[in-house]
């Protein structure tokens, strides 16, 4: 039986996509993103470990993860149906504060199954609207801001390395070394920076950088091959398969949702 891969859409609204994930097993490696990820369990069940805190959200749940909160994750089927099914949305910041809704101050599940069904109907811009109109305001009453249970904040000192260290891997250094000589520290200090802050290795972390980077190349048109290239990898094979088990679809996949988007805008223009 072919796997069923996973598929981003983009919904008319720049920088908002809504990717179906239906692969049995798929796993994400550590990473973040810049925007709202807000995502809700139809089938299965997703294994999660969020700024460092794991939780399991079943079939029925609603997921939230600030931006810039480093997270890891894992589809599995406890029911062995071969049946899983996970709807995610990442929405940038910036549409929250412009639609008057306030984000939850802090990431984790809550149990909505109405909510959570109605995810897998959402097909345009103002289904995700009226999605978000009900679901952001129920996450934030669930989710207030818990010091116990509240995203780790890193000190000033902990927020300029960890800036260093991403400037340094943006502006092409790959190497731990060249991370702690960018920053004026030592190896081991962007060691327990990293691994305290963000739950990953350095090595871990120049990848997840890099992955961003790419994404951000994709959707601004640049040929998977070129950016493979551009942002350090072997060949764009290898780029391809730590796309996909970072994102959970292959840089093909976004090149080509965004391809489609183009078209849809540009039929529109014409009418």
């Amino acid at each position: 039986m072919a796997l069923k891969r996973s598929e981003v859409r983009r919904l008319h609204l720049s920088d908002l996509a809504q990717v179906h994930h239906q692969q049995p097993e798929q796993e994400w490696v550590p990473h973040w993103h810049e925007e709202w990820s807000f995502g809700a369990v139809l089938e299965g069940q997703c294994c999660c470990s969020v700024a460092g805190r794991p939780f399991v959200a079943r079939a029925g749940d609603l997921i939230v993860i600030r931006p810039g909160v480093v997270h890891v994750g894992a589809l599995t089927d406890p029911a062995h149906t071969g049946a899983v099914h996970l709807v995610m949305l990442y929405v940038p910041p910036p549409y929250l504060a412009q639609w008057g809704l306030a984000g939850p101050e802090r990431s984790g599940a809550i149990r909505a199954p109405g909510l959570a069904g109605a995810a897998a109907r959402m097909a345009c811009a103002n289904d995700v609207r009226a999605w978000l109109d009900s679901a952001v305001p129920l996450l934030a009453d669930a989710l207030p801001l818990d010091r116990s249970a509240a995203d780790p904040i890193p000190t000033k000192a902990v927020r300029m390395l960890i800036e260093g260290v991403r400037s340094a891997v943006l502006g092409g250094e790959q190497t731990v070394s060249g991370l702690a000589r960018h920053c004026a520290v030592s190896r081991e200090r962007v060691h327990r920076v990293l691994r305290q802050w963000l739950g990953m290795a350095p090595r871990e972390y120049l990848r997840a950088v890099r992955l961003l980077r790419a994404k951000q190349l994709v959707m601004n048109g640049e040929p998977v091959a070129s950016v493979a290239a551009e942002c350090g990898f072997a060949d764009q094979a290898h780029f391809t398969r730590w796309f996909r088990r970072t994102f959970g679809y292959t840089p093909g996949d976004l090149a080509r949702a965004m391809s489609r988007d183009a078209e849809r805008d540009q039929a529109a223009s014409t009418k």
